[in-house]
């Protein structure tokens, strides 16, 4: 076991410089294996491998986007067959392999960490690792279920096929798919020890922190339907950081308007790889009713898009620099707002969700307009008003293959539909397809079910 560790650890420290402190000190491999704090924070501090964490599997597969017939033909057939939900058997590489050793580093150090006592001259440095692991467990988990699982059913998430639960890091122990009830009860165990363990706040937003476990408890509930907890969650969040970026202040000409670790940012996170490449600028088209929503005295029609043709892409990125192109997904105080305006209003606390949603829309619109709050007489209008100002605020974020999944829960009979040369495909709400399936080979090795078609 030490050995498999051994090469594992020097895989995933190829070329980091994050981990070369200690993989150069003795050409012996009992020092190679990460054994003080300062080690494993440096397996936790690797950005490539802890916050390019996201799939974008289940965003190819959304409707935030659309496919021009010569777009279509350059993603390759991945992509295609993702692009209408018939996607053939498919190996490594992709956002399960990459998920999973994310996981991997996460449990290596948990099972590290016991060896080290905790003392009060460590206890925050140990305390961080702890927390970080476990909240990166849970993200990359979390992040699972909800593109390989059917949606959360409190009447069948018991039986419903969940993911495979690695909670340490022994490559011996067999793979078993938990059930959905099973693995999201895994993800708010290691979310709220994670919240006693973390600092209110990170020294970099590339961290976790209390308000980022915070945060992805309102995401795991919201995603649940269980909104009371997911209010408390987001309410609990916003008390440690309700910063918003006025949108009047960001210059539109600019190429790329938004900087990294932006104000907003609470919990900084990408895609972790393009198997499919559909959702890039260069192939994908904002879908044309999506941009309909948007009013010219939205000054996120400017700062979120451009103008390519007849169509329009989006560049309304939280990323700057080297891989912008890449889709950030990380958990922001704007995401907080909607999710806590979205869940009053389920409570049918009316008066306050809109006070919240209008603290968010005072900083997207322009501010020398005239502007007219919405007003809805009741839940429903309330609710119609908040989840288009979730989909116009969130989009290209990971979250809205989850959105239809929860929201065809509630009765929104979301049908996404596609044109390709003619043929019309068409996605009903609650199918099967919406648990993408697992790779082939994973399903193979391990002995484990796949999902139906």
């Amino acid at each position: 076991m030490k050995n498999i560790l051994y090469i594992h650890i020097i895989l995933l420290c190829m070329g980091s410089t994050g981990c070369q402190t200690f993989l150069d000190e003795k050409p012996n491999s009992r020092v190679a294996i990460p054994e003080t704090l300062n080690d494993l924070q440096a397996l936790l501090d690797r950005s490539e491998n802890m916050n390019e964490l996201s799939p974008v599997y289940g965003e190819a597969s959304a409707d935030d986007y659309f496919l021009a017939a010569e777009n279509f033909a350059r993603v390759g057939i991945i992509g295609q067959e993702a692009y209408v939900w018939e996607q053939s058997p498919y190996v490594f590489n992709n956002d399960w392999a990459r998920s999973y050793n994310t996981a991997n580093i996460a449990n290596i150090c948990l099972d590290q960490l016991v060896k080290i006592d905790r003392t009060p001259q460590n206890a925050t440095a140990w305390d961080n690792v702890k927390g970080s692991a476990l909240f990166y467990r849970a993200y990359t988990f979390l992040n699972l279920l909800w593109i390989h699982a059917k949606a959360y059913d409190e009447e069948t998430a018991t039986e419903d096929l969940g993911i495979v639960l690695r909670l340490n890091a022994d490559f011996n122990e067999k793979s078993i798919r938990a059930s959905v009830a099973e693995s999201y009860g895994q993800v708010i165990r290691d979310l709220e020890e994670a919240v006693d363990l973390l600092p209110q706040r990170p020294r970099h937003v590339m961290r976790p922190s209390k308000v980022a476990a915070l945060g992805l408890l309102a995401r795991t509930y919201l995603s649940m339907r269980e909104y009371a907890m997911a209010l408390d969650y987001a309410d609990k969040c916003l008390e440690i950081k309700s910063d918003l970026m006025d949108y009047n202040e960001i210059d539109p000409t600019l190429i790329r308007p938004f900087v990294s670790f932006n104000p907003e940012v609470i919990f900084h996170s990408s895609v972790s790889t393009f198997f499919v490449v559909n959702t890039q600028p260069n192939y994908a088209y904002v879908d044309t009713v999506l941009y309909s929503y948007y009013d010219n005295d939205d000054l996120r029609k400017k700062l979120f898009f451009n103008s390519v043709d007849t169509y329009h892409t989006f560049r309304g990125n939280y990323m700057n620099g080297l891989f912008s192109h890449w889709m950030f997904t990380g958990i922001t105080t704007s995401e907080m707002y909607l999710v806590r305006a979205e869940c009053k209003a389920r409570s049918n606390d009316i008066e306050t969700a809109m006070k919240d949603l209008n603290v968010l829309l005072d900083k997207r619109r322009i501010n020398t307009k005239p502007y007219r709050e919405p007003t809805p007489q009741n839940k429903d209008e309330a609710l119609e008003i908040i989840l288009k100002e979730r989909r116009k605020e969130l989009l290209f974020r990971g979250l809205r293959w989850i959105d239809i999944k929860r929201l065809n829960k509630e009765g929104a009979e979301i049908i996404i539909t596609r044109f390709v040369d003619g043929t019309e495909y068409k996605l009903m709400p609650n199918d099967n397809r919406y648990a993408l399936p697992l790779p082939a080979d994973i399903v193979d090795i391990a002995g484990i079910p796949q999902n139906p078609a």
